[in-house]
């Protein structure tokens, strides 16, 4: 997988990926996110927040990906990397199988790929004003792109406190990608598009991160 690091391309074989949920610092809009997803069939998870161990296979920064039906969807997440021990921060997107996901959340996880953006930050550079970061995504339907998510830093737990939640748990942390959290969606409903866009931006430092791509739906094999 292809990445940036100080502005040049470079390969990348990441050895893990977890995929945190529930990661809200304030633990009623945690559940109230719960309560909702309940609503849309989602069965509420057993502890907060919750780490999904998926394959890093996953792991795209392809323009495209292609997934079965038009029932899945991004959400716009940081993500944490761990690059021979030195901690890098992108943007992903926890694309998600919404049908499957009635069933089994980290199955509905585990049948998309995950893509992220190349360029990355050193976690180190923005540690200290890491909650005034923002994140946003945007969705095209029919050729028409609309908001679709908002959010800022503030509202998660901090890396810290996630990384000290996946080393207790028995996670290594030697070459993990961790998404650690998605901003509520702005009308509340999913929405299934041809194109996912979103953007990190830090004001302090006047920079963003962006991540786009297109989704292809594959053909329906026939009944025999």
């Amino acid at each position: 997988m292809k990445i940036k690091i100080d502005g040049n391309l470079t390969n990348w074989v990441p050895k893990r990926l977890v995929i945190a949920g529930y990661t809200a610092k304030d633990q009623e809009a945690a559940q109230k996110h719960i309560d909702e997803l309940k609503e849309l069939g989602v069965p509420a998870p057993p502890r907060i927040p919750m780490l999904y161990d998926l394959s890093p296979g996953l792991l795209t920064s392809e323009p495209s990906i292609s997934v079965v039906n038009n029932d899945s969807s991004g959400e716009v997440e940081l993500i944490l990397l761990d690059l021979d021990g030195t901690w890098y921060v992108g943007l992903g997107s926890d694309h998600t199988d919404r049908v499957l996901e009635a069933v089994s959340i980290q199955k509905s996880k585990q049948v998309c790929p995950k893509p992220i953006s190349q360029d990355l930050w050193l976690l180190s550079e923005i540690e200290g004003h890491m909650d005034q970061l923002e994140m946003r995504s945007w969705v095209t339907v029919n050729g028409e792109e609309s908001l679709y998510q908002e959010g800022r830093l503030e509202s998660f737990l901090s890396p810290k406190e996630l990384l000290k939640i996946v080393d207790e748990r028995g996670y290594s942390s030697s070459g993990l990608a961790l998404y650690c959290g998605t901003p509520p969606i702005v009308n509340g409903e999913f929405i299934f598009g041809e194109a996912f866009r979103a953007e990190l931006t830090d004001p302090i430092l006047e920079r963003k991160i962006t991540l786009s791509y297109k989704t292809d739906i594959l053909k329906i094999a026939e009944e025999e």
